[in-house]
């Protein structure tokens, strides 16, 4: 099996976005890496995330050293694109076989306008790994309307493309989210914050709207109480309950 090496944006300052809520390029772009591993992870692929915790050059120093020394088939970055364009672009290595392999997500990126293959030596970690490297800019965070696009669902169809794009690199059979999954039992009052909720192979969706989730089971957390289109934000430790920024200490939505 296939070694995936995953790397979302980390930049050492956060770069401002138009998304709807409080957000910004490093946030978002790692909850979208949080969708692609998880599916990747049910597909049996063996995958392995770029320090989190890290950020700037010495993120990406790390994280290439990482990726070389485990011998990654593939090293697969994902940020988000400013400038005033409207359109999705996957960059790699200027020679043909890399090229060829990144034309295969161009194959795959159905969910958008326009989408384009650009060649790139000047890229740090195109340029540093020793394997396939695949450099995602997946929209512009300087529209709003786009930026909506992408926290109302498109997260999760651009998320579900890159997973069907790396399966045939990795010559893995893709398989379709099973769309039958059991929901957790419906609360007998309104949660409030720091209310404790168990799931039982649970849907626990990766945002208020749309169908994307994965199965859990455990004990999470009401993170603000705050309902939204029937579902609550949570969190995997009571620790973390109304803690900021967002995008690090939710874990998912569900319905209650």
């Amino acid at each position: 099996m296939e070694k995936v090496y995953l790397s979302a944006a980390a930049h050492a300052k956060d770069n401002p976005t138009k998304c709807p809520t409080k957000c910004g390029e490093n946030i978002h772009c790692n909850e979208y890496m949080d969708i692609v591993e998880t599916r990747l992870k049910e597909h049996g692929v063996q995958v392995k995330r770029g320090f989190t915790t890290q950020t700037g050059a010495m993120a990406l120093k790390n994280r290439v050293k990482e990726a070389n020394a485990w011998k990654a088939d593939v090293y697969y970055v994902a940020h988000t694109n400013a400038g005033g364009g409207r359109y999705s672009m996957t960059m790699c290595y200027p020679d043909a076989a890399s090229k060829a392999k990144a034309n295969v997500f161009h194959k795959y990126r159905k969910c958008v306008a326009s989408h384009k293959v650009k060649t790139r030596s000047d890229l740090y970690e195109i340029n540093a790994t020793a394997m396939l490297c695949l450099y995602d800019e997946l929209f512009f965070h300087d529209n709003a309307a786009d930026c909506k696009w992408f926290h109302e669902g498109g997260m999760e169809k651009l998320a579900e493309e890159t997973v069907q794009a790396l399966c045939e690199l990795c010559h893995v059979t893709y398989k379709p989210k099973a769309e039958k999954v059991e929901k957790p039992a419906a609360a007998d009052k309104k949660p409030v914050k720091g209310d404790a909720i168990t799931l039982k192979k649970g849907r626990l969706y990766v945002s208020s709207r749309g169908t994307a989730a994965v199965t859990r089971t455990g004990t999470f957390y009401v993170y603000d109480g705050v309902c939204v289109n029937g579902r609550y934000r949570v969190t995997n430790k009571a620790s973390r309950v109304g803690k900021t920024p967002v995008g690090l200490h939710v874990s998912g939505w569900v319905e209650l």
